[in-house]
């Protein structure tokens, strides 16, 4: 299948649609799971309150604040120093923020930084190089070579990883709604999600567009495949978000819909599975967040499930009810170890709190939401919870964020603070 309306930029093919890059969340560490009730090793306080995803590379793990005065931060892993600290001046935006997790090729890491693109020294983070206005939320892939990332003015660009100069772009239209735009990189080939127009819109019909997911070559832009080949209606499409690239497919979630794609052919594993669950009294469609890889099987969490998928049909492995954060999951897998925030095993929270219910006619105790800030460790194998960790913040019950493991730890934001659990 050939794109509409292909063009060239520097040797790379491109295509018309806006594409909504997608970032490859938590997979299964070969770092060893902390197993025992963990202590706080490190704490990290820059003076901010909230913390964007981190990335370890080495012994220093990357992260920046997306609030406040912004800046990329670099800590020593072993120390619990801080490294060095970037607030870029100058600016188009001023506010030198960072929302999405920074991007390591080599010795150089990369991030949009108040929506433009900067390039650091991983070793002391003095500025490499300036680059592209970037889309907003946007967020960046890397390899060895190049970088991706979606720009403001809708184009998609691979840059030179070491210089930042470009490489290629691809031309998009906005259409079929918004997509959070975060590349997913691996083994030369860029997965992403894509809207393309199908027709132009004329005097009696608006234009028509339909999102799909491609396989691009990173080092040229061309199509490998799309997903699905063939739109399946007039417009429309789906918009996969937490994806997981394994050796042979691309998992993710559109909606409340679960989602296997054959790496190699662009094909439907399995029809996709609509996860449903009993909210209230009944059933619904229920969204998922937090989609990790845990070996035999994808792990996610709904309000009020956690839930294991299998990888081969995308059925239900097992699940575990309890009142959990779809909006802060902090899921992550080392070993045979799942890190999650919630309560398991407690009973499901009332969609509207204080509220009472009748049941012929009498008044029905209804469960009151527990507090956030509730941090698990459960053994994969025997389904048993290994710990629960808390711990007190300046705004009672602050959620945890983003857990990174490490070999023997893990390391997670809590409120001001970046903390290492050992």
């Amino acid at each position: 299948m050939k794109l509409e309306k292909m063009f060239w930029y520097g040797g790379g093919s491109v295509f018309v649609g806006l594409i909504c890059m997608v970032l490859v969340y938590a997979q299964p560490s070969s770092y060893s799971p902390l197993r025992a009730a963990p202590n706080e090793k490190f704490t990290v306080n820059p003076g901010f309150r909230d913390w964007a995803p981190t990335i370890v590379s080495g012994t220093t793990i990357l992260g920046g604040n997306s609030s406040n005065r912004g800046g990329l931060f670099a800590v020593d892993t072993l120390t619990g120093k801080l490294k060095w600290t970037s607030r870029p001046t100058g600016l188009p935006r001023g506010n030198p923020f960072v929302s999405t997790r920074p991007a390591v090729s080599g010795n150089i890491v990369i991030v949009p930084m108040g929506n433009t693109l900067v390039a650091l020294s991983l070793a002391t983070g003095k500025e490499i190089w300036r680059g592209i206005k970037t889309a907003q939320g946007a967020a960046v892939a890397a390899d060895s070579e190049s970088a991706f990332v979606m720009g403001e003015d809708e184009n998609f660009y691979a840059l030179d990883a070491a210089t930042g100069r470009q490489k290629w772009k691809a031309a998009f239209v906005m259409g079929s709604g918004s997509c959070d735009s975060r590349p997913v990189v691996r083994e030369g080939i860029v997965y992403v999600t894509g809207s393309v127009l199908l027709s132009p819109a004329d005097a009696n019909r608006p234009a028509r567009y339909y999102r799909h997911l491609f396989a691009l070559d990173a080092y040229t832009g061309k199509e490998r495949w799309r997903n699905p080949s063939a739109p399946l209606g007039s417009t429309g499409g789906v918009c996969f978000t937490q994806p997981i690239v394994t050796a042979d497919t691309f998992f993710a979630v559109a909606d409340s819909s679960l989602y296997a794609v054959n790496l190699t052919t662009g094909r439907d594993r399995w029809a996709s599975v609509e996860v449903r669950r009993p909210v209230e009294g009944r059933e619904r469609a229920v969204p998922v967040s937090g989609l990790v890889d845990a070996g035999s099987v994808l792990v996610g969490i709904t309000t009020n499930y956690l839930i294991a998928f299998d990888k081969a049909s995308g059925k239900t492995a097992w699940e575990i009810p309890g009142q959990y954060r779809e909006n802060s999951p902090s899921t992550a897998v080392a070993g045979n170890v799942l890190y999650f925030q919630g309560h398991p095993g407690a009973a499901p929270a009332a969609e509207v709190q204080d509220r009472i219910v009748y049941v012929g006619g009498r008044p029905v105790k209804q469960a009151p939401a527990l507090p956030p800030g509730k941090l698990n460790a459960l053994d994969l194998d025997t389904r048993n919870i290994l710990w629960s960790f808390s711990r007190r913040t300046a705004e009672a019950n602050w959620p945890f964020g983003f857990v990174v493991p490490v070999d023997g730890g893990i390391w997670v934001d809590s409120y001001q603070a970046l903390v290492k659990l050992q």
